[in-house]
């Protein structure tokens, strides 16, 4: 499960900002809304980023989707570090050409031996070319333990990159024989889990096995997923036609796999007829990418992560999905909404602790915020109301505009 995460210098966001997904102390406050995770940490099932456009709210996805294609790249790509952080310096830096921080804390799913919550907390500082520090620590209680330290060493060469190593007493895994082979442009975190690493196996799996960043939809890319998935669990294309049926989508009966290519069965009062998967509208083909995420996380534990979440959907079909997710989800997994729909500040939703706000500052950077600092009363869809009205801040800044002809 994703504890917290930290950004700095990335995309739009300059100093460093902290999301956390763990849930607030307060019995006013749904526990339905929540998991009890191993050791008595309570973790938040589902939780929102909301904003205006331009706000930022997606360099936090971004961010994640950067660590995990750095980290499960294969071999057959040169530098991973280009994909994650090509163009990615903070736009209004002083300084040009700093390196781009994230940090994840994920808990892991044992405990210590006297019962603790134990979290894995992984640093990478890169920016396209090489890694600059990169760095594993054990978190449990009040206390944390060193797995390993990797930090470049300052050199006449510019051309020449060499690392200073730490480890920690506790860590398990092969240590000095990487030293010299690992490239700068590589995670010691991958090549020591895939060389069977005990330590560095545990958050390599999640990051490869459990963060899934939601495709949007609209490209084949999501199709090959969807096939993919229902190939490797047939018995989920009638579910995904019931999971349609339970948003009201009523005239597909079927979903067929056709030379790899999707095929939705549509039916009405006179007729059947078939169309492709990108024949469809957009916000059906979302809906059936989500569903099939939405699937994996009731089979296995995974954080999903969606952009744009409520995209061409009716407030009244995202509070559903959300519902759905909530009550049918695997033991540990969670829900992450990215979204400027205020439908999701509705009541009843998403716990006040689970909202976080996406703005700019004075200066351009991005910034987030909890609504759990704000003070909001019990009335019902008092947040939204509050939020529209300009009480939280996060919201666009609309100004008149005219178009004016070229002048012949």
């Amino acid at each position: 499960m994703l504890i917290e995460m930290k950004v700095a210098n990335f995309r739009s966001v300059k100093d460093a900002q902290t999301i956390s997904f763990v849930a607030m102390k307060d019995s006013h406050l749904p526990e339905a809304k929540t998991m009890q995770a191993p050791g008595g940490l309570n973790v938040l099932k589902t939780t929102a980023i909301i904003g205006p456009n331009g706000a930022g709210k997606s360099t936090f996805v971004r961010a994640l989707e950067a660590l995990k294609n750095i980290i499960t790249s294969d071999d057959s790509v040169e530098n991973p570090l280009l994909k994650g952080f090509a163009g990615t310096a903070f736009a209004y830096s002083e300084v040009k050409g700093l390196p781009s921080e994230i940090e994840v804390k994920v808990l892991l799913p044992r405990t210590t031996e006297d019962g603790k919550p134990l979290c894995a907390i992984y640093r990478l500082v890169a920016d396209m070319n090489k890694i600059h520090e990169e760095s594993l620590v054990y978190s449990f209680g009040n206390s944390k333990k060193l797995m390993f330290e990797r930090k470049i060493l300052p050199t006449l060469d510019d051309e020449v990159v060499a690392y200073k190593y730490r480890w920690g007493k506790m860590y398990r895994g092969e240590k000095r024989r990487m030293e010299k082979k690992l490239s700068p442009q590589r995670t010691y975190l991958a090549e020591a889990a895939l060389k069977g690493g005990e330590t560095c196996s545990e958050l390599y799996g999640w990051i490869s096995n459990s963060l899934h960043i939601v495709p949007m939809g609209a490209a084949t890319s999501s199709e090959a997923y969807m096939v993919s998935e229902l190939n490797a669990h047939p018995d989920w294309a009638k579910q995904l036609v019931d999971y349609l049926w339970s948003l009201d989508i009523t005239d597909i009966r079927g979903i067929r796999i056709k030379d790899d290519k999707l095929i939705f069965i549509h039916t009405n009062v006179t007729m059947h007829y078939s169309s492709s998967f990108l024949s469809e509208s957009l916000s059906l083909r979302r809906l059936c990418v989500m569903g099939i995420a939405f699937f994996e996380s009731f089979s296995s534990e995974k954080t999903l992560v969606v952009d744009d979440f409520g995209m061409f959907l009716h407030p009244a079909v995202i509070k559903h999905v959300l519902g759905v997710f909530e009550k049918c989800s695997f033991p540990g997994s969670q829900l992450i909404a990215v979204d400027c729909n205020p439908a999701l500040l509705s009541d009843g939703v998403i716990r006040k602790d689970g909202i976080w706000f996406a703005q700019k500052d004075s200066a351009g950077s991005t910034e987030f915020y909890s609504l759990a600092d704000f003070k909001v009363s019990n009335v019902k869809d008092k947040a939204r109301i509050m939020y529209e009205n300009g009480a939280f801040g996060a919201l666009p800044l609309i100004s008149e505009f005219t178009f004016t002809k070229e002048a012949k």
